[in-house]
C-alpha cells in the first residue's frame, strides 16, 4: 500500500523510530533497506547511484521490499526535484 504524505509532515520532526532490518547484514537489501530510514526519504535515482544499480532496478528491489511485506512511505519531491522520495514507514 502506497501512502502520500503532505511536504509539511516531512520536514517536522517524527518520531524516534527504530527499525530492524529483516536481511542478513552485508547483502544489497540490506543496504537498500538501511538507505530508507532518513526522515527526509532517498530518490530512486539517488539508490540507484549509491547502490550502483541502473534505475529501474533500484525501482525493481523498492517493489520487492513492499512484497516482502517492509512498509514504504511515497514522500512528495523536494523543492526543485521532479523525483519523489521513498523512506521506510514510520507507522507502527
Amino acid at each position: 500500500m502506497q501512502t502520500t504524505i503532505p511536504i509539511d509532515q516531512v520536514l517536522s520532526n517524527p518520531k524516534k523510530a527504530q527499525f530492524i532490518c529483516p536481511y542478513r547484514a552485508g547483502t544489497k537489501t540490506a543496504r537498500l533497506h538501511q538507505l530508507l530510514r532518513p526522515p527526509k526519504g532517498i530518490t530512486s535515482p539517488e539508490l540507484a547511484t549509491l547502490l550502483g544499480w541502473l534505475p529501474h532496478t533500484a525501482r525493481s528491489a523498492l517493489t520487492k521490499l513492499r512484497k516482502d511485506g517492509v512498509a514504504i512511505d511515497i514522500l512528495p519531491p523536494s523543492t526543485g526535484e521532479h523525483h519523489a522520495r521513498y523512506r521506510l514507514s514510520r507507522e507502527v
